[in-house]
């Protein structure tokens, strides 16, 4: 993940054309993720909507939430291990880039 982060401002410009009816409960997801998962949150969805899978990314980073984020604290949110030293936000923001949206890694 990265240590950059992205303003609820600076979401509602790059997000809110570009995500048309979904960017309310988009907006929602990245106001619960926390200023740590802001960059992953925005980079997966404008992929997600380059690609017409909106609804898909938009559904699995809510039960994410739901399942592993929601009672971490906003600080760390995101950044805990698993069972196992497994980061489970890593591993999905890995599957949804690669498996969900076929992206290729940039070989730079």
């Amino acid at each position: 993940m990265m240590s950059q982060t992205i303003t609820e401002e600076q979401f509602a410009e790059m997000m809110l054309d570009l995500l048309g009816p979904l960017y309310d409960r988009a907006l929602v997801l990245f106001k619960a993720c926390g200023t740590s998962l802001a960059w992953d949150i925005t980079n997966v969805l404008m992929h997600a909507a380059d690609k017409g899978k909106t609804d898909k990314v938009l559904s699995l980073l809510e039960e994410h939430n739901r399942e592993h984020l929601q009672l971490q604290h906003p600080e760390i949110r995101g950044h805990v291990p698993g069972e196992f030293g497994v980061n489970p936000t890593k591993a999905l923001l890995l599957h949804i880039c690669t498996d969900v949206l076929e992206l290729e890694p940039n070989p730079a």
